[in-house]
């Protein structure tokens, strides 16, 4: 089930432009996008099937109220990975 969640969270995130823009994230981002954004992703989009386009909808829809934690974390990645 963690690996079915983890791939619904890259979904997700590539949904919102991290992989078209900033390219796949590395392991430690992927786990600073986890620990940020799985309470996102369960609060607004936990409903859906991971592997539909649904929750990529889902968390374009929802992007302005994603908590400000995640949406920091996703915008270090439209910008290009972590920074500091």
């Amino acid at each position: 089930m963690h690996h079915r969640f983890v791939v619904t969270l890259t979904i997700a995130f590539a949904a919102v432009g991290l992989d078209a823009r900033a390219g796949s994230p590395s392991k430690p981002d992927r786990e600073a996008l986890k620990a940020r954004c799985s309470g996102d992703y369960a609060t607004y989009c936990g409903d859906l099937p991971p592997d539909g386009p649904e929750v990529q909808a889902c968390f374009r829809k929802n992007m302005a109220d994603l908590s400000p934690a995640c949406r920091t974390e996703i915008g270090r990645h439209e910008r290009g990975g972590r920074k500091g």
